[in-house]
């Protein structure tokens, strides 16, 4: 199955992505729904999984919870790496374990409390047969975390900027090389999908609903935490969350 790896285009991510404010509104907006939904009585010593983890801030995340122990892992040899030298110490002290691995093949020693899966299967040529394998990661009981670039956001974007025709013919997938995603994916199809997989739907919150459609000139009238608080305040109200960049699906295995 073909997938893209950001070996190579590490600085790129870092910088265009998380070093950015839309990067510091995602994480924000990531933590305030993850605090507000995630037991904090069953992340403290919980077991995680954080699958294609990227430069590692949701490990750092349920790190800083109080996870007992993190799998985490990522295609990228460079993206590993610089985990590992951002976490020595819970390496060493085995809270963490960090090694390269494709999301495709991965197959974890035992499910997991808490699995997180953000902004991965967008890469993926097959998004939806890797979803159904990773819902079997997630002990009974346990938390799902999966976030997902959203098709609709970026059909509009397409309509809005000027390439009609290309949003029109069906084909928005992104240019080799860039970082618009292969395989945006519906939302409803994978609500869909976790609910078929038994799966309870906490939340689906939208990740910079309105922010990223706004031209630049207009949100930098605002201070950021403005924005923030603005997109937090719509992130779960409907239609606003279902024109967002991201969705995130917060989602229960039951008992």
């Amino acid at each position: 199955m073909a997938f893209v790896s950001f070996d190579s285009l590490v600085d790129r991510f870092s910088d265009n992505i998380y070093g950015t404010r839309k990067g510091r509104l995602r994480m924000r907006l990531i933590d305030a729904l993850y605090q507000q939904y995630l037991p904090e009585n069953k992340v403290t010593g919980s077991s995680v999984i954080d699958a294609a983890g990227g430069l590692g801030q949701m490990t750092m995340w349920f790190h800083a919870q109080g996870a007992q122990h993190i799998d985490y892992f990522d295609v990228s040899k460079e993206m590993v790496q610089r985990v590992c030298d951002q976490f020595l110490e819970p390496i060493a002290q085995n809270r963490i374990n960090a090694e390269v691995a494709s999301i495709v093949n991965y197959q974890p020693n035992s499910p997991a409390d808490f699995v997180n899966v953000h902004a991965v299967l967008e890469w993926l040529e097959d998004p939806y047969s890797v979803l159904d394998n990773i819902v079997h990661w997630v002990k009974p009981g346990g938390y799902l975390g999966l976030m997902v670039y959203n098709k609709h956001m970026l059909m509009l974007r397409h309509l809005m900027r000027g390439t009609m025709a290309k949003a029109m013919s069906g084909d928005i997938r992104g240019a080799k090389g860039g970082l618009t995603p292969i395989s945006a994916l519906n939302p409803q199809e994978v609500e869909s999908r976790l609910i078929a997989s038994g799966f309870e739907i906490i939340t689906q919150a939208g990740i910079r609903s309105f922010s990223d459609l706004a031209e630049k000139t207009v949100i930098d009238w605002y201070q950021e935490d403005e924005v923030f608080e603005a997109e937090l305040e719509l992130c779960e109200q409907r239609p606003y969350c279902d024109l967002a960049r991201y969705i995130l699906f917060i989602a229960k295995r039951p008992d």
